[in-house]
């Protein structure tokens, strides 16, 4: 959070971990799609935060207010001021076997400082 408080960004969190094709589909869509990563790049800190069996982060999704009821991967946002702001699982942002592209640039822009 300081780290976006001095860049003047939101916190982008995505729950999820490698067991989760969807997970992994997502980040292979950011890193694959140049305007999505510059749209973090711009406007975020990216945090992952892994749920797994053998570590389900319990504190932190305590704080989160328990992100995984919503399946994952779930994306938080959060201010530069650390509060959480939004939670939303990836299905609105989903098509097909992959992720549509203006519907996660709009999700993006939505969620970014400058919206506010």
């Amino acid at each position: 959070v300081s780290e976006a408080k001095s860049e003047g960004k939101n916190v982008f969190i995505q729950v999820g971990g490698n067991w989760c094709p969807w997970c992994i589909l997502f980040h292979n869509f950011c890193n694959d799609e140049q305007e999505v990563e510059e749209m973090f790049e711009k406007n975020f800190v990216t945090v992952k935060l892994n749920y797994s069996p053998e570590n389900k982060n319990a504190e932190a999704a305590k704080m989160l207010e328990n992100p995984g009821r919503f399946g994952y991967p779930v994306f938080v946002i959060l201010d530069s001021e650390g509060r959480r702001i939004h939670t939303q699982n990836s299905a609105y942002l989903e098509e097909g076997k992959g992720y549509n592209k203006k519907e996660v640039l709009d999700f993006l822009k939505a969620w970014s400082p400058g919206a506010f």
